[in-house]
């Protein structure tokens, strides 16, 4: 059978354990929290300075992946900017690295730029049609010295601002195409090495193979799944010793969101060259043994009507726990036989679904998990 045809209409979008997105979605409340927001205003020119010179602007490629602007709408900004008409607020992030990061706006400074750069002539233009067929260096000195002059202005989202509230305002100032949910809201946020690793896991012949294709990409809900179980493994595996953000460790206190937001900070600021290996390599591995024991069907639990249920979520997590050590190829019937057991006990008893990311029901996954691997351990 070709793997085409193995994999074939197995994609889903659905997943077992699967909670909903919190932000957005609920009256959120900050008791304490300290917001900063500070307004700026920068020239085209200084804008071009930021972001190609001196590198403190960092314009996302991958954010607002559907919103790519037609050349008719990137020659419209053009022609208002040479009107000397208001455009809207363009909102940024500070880093804590002082580095800014655009969160609502990216293609007005795309355009902007691109235009400063030549990259595109005028055209279809009704107010300023002299201009039309024109790229920026064909522009008289007047005219580009206002375009170079035109002040832009923006809203800075400053340190200590919470990791939530950061959520919460991305979410409301992004509102108004497709809304983003918590992973690409995540992706954005916080670009960087963990972004690069989650991509490379999720495009891993190891994940597609394990998984038979039943995590859909679409809307980054792979690379969600992926970065939960690096999480966990990481807080279950290298505990407090490891897993540093600002000297304190990251725990978990039934907060998913707040939990991956900060592993993912950790892994781009904190964490060293090893530990991202290491990750990589205990993922990698756990996906091989699980498609070499278990088969393509090794994170869903078997189905009493015949239809083939979705993956389920905390079940890949857990399963990727146990499995990332070596040990258990070593007796392949017996671990396979061990682990289908533990799968069809724990789903009898609804282990594996409700309220997944509370801080009992993980810990009583997880234990369970140890139980099982020391079982197999001992009879290997």
């Amino acid at each position: 059978m070709q793997e085409e045809e193995l994999y074939k209409n197995s994609v889903t979008d659905l997943l077992e354990g699967e909670q909903a997105d919190s932000y957005g979605d609920t009256d959120s409340v900050y008791p304490n929290a300290e917001v900063r927001v500070e307004k700026a205003q920068y020239s085209t020119m200084h804008l071009k300075r930021l972001v190609m010179d001196r590198k403190e602007l960092v314009i996302d490629p991958d954010f607002q992946r559907n919103d790519v602007w037609k050349p008719k709408q990137a020659a419209e900004l053009v022609e208002s900017i040479l009107m000397g008409i208001p455009i809207p607020t363009i909102y940024l992030f500070e880093m804590k690295n002082g580095t800014k990061q655009v969160v609502d706006g990216r293609q007005r400074i795309t355009a902007i730029l691109d235009f400063l750069n030549d990259k595109f002539s005028l055209k279809d233009l009704r107010i300023l049609p002299q201009c039309n067929g024109k790229k920026f260096s064909d522009l008289d000195a007047k005219m580009q010295g206002i375009f170079e002059d035109y002040q832009l202005f923006f809203y800075i989202i400053q340190p200590p601002t919470p990791e939530r509230v950061k959520y919460d305002i991305f979410d409301r100032v992004n509102r108004g195409g497709t809304r983003l949910n918590n992973q690409e809201m995540r992706n954005a946020l916080y670009r960087g090495r963990s972004t690069m690793m989650l991509k490379e896991l999720a495009s891993s012949s190891q994940f597609l193979h394990a998984t038979g294709k039943g995590i859909s990409s679409k809307r980054m809900k792979d690379q969600y799944v992926i970065l939960r179980s690096i999480a966990f493994y990481l807080l279950k595996k290298k505990c407090d010793t490891v897993i540093k953000e600002n000297g304190e460790s990251i725990d978990y206190k039934s907060d998913i969101d707040d939990f991956l937001a900060k592993t993912m900070i950790f892994l781009n600021e904190k964490a060293s060259v090893e530990l991202l290996n290491e990750c990589k390599n205990a993922f990698y591995t756990a996906m091989t043994n699980c498609y070499d024991v278990l088969g393509s069907n090794a994170f869903r639990f078997d189905s009493d009507t015949g239809n083939r249920r979705p993956v389920n979520m905390p079940l890949f997590e857990v399963l990727m726990y146990v499995f990332s050590d070596n040990q258990f190829t070593d007796k392949k019937e017996y671990t396979r036989n061990a682990v289908e057991k533990f799968k069809r006990t724990f789903d009898h008893q609804q282990m594996f679904a409700g309220n997944v990311d509370s801080t009992i029901n993980l810990n009583e996954r997880y234990n369970l998990a140890e139980e099982l691997i020391k079982q197999i351990k001992n009879d290997i």
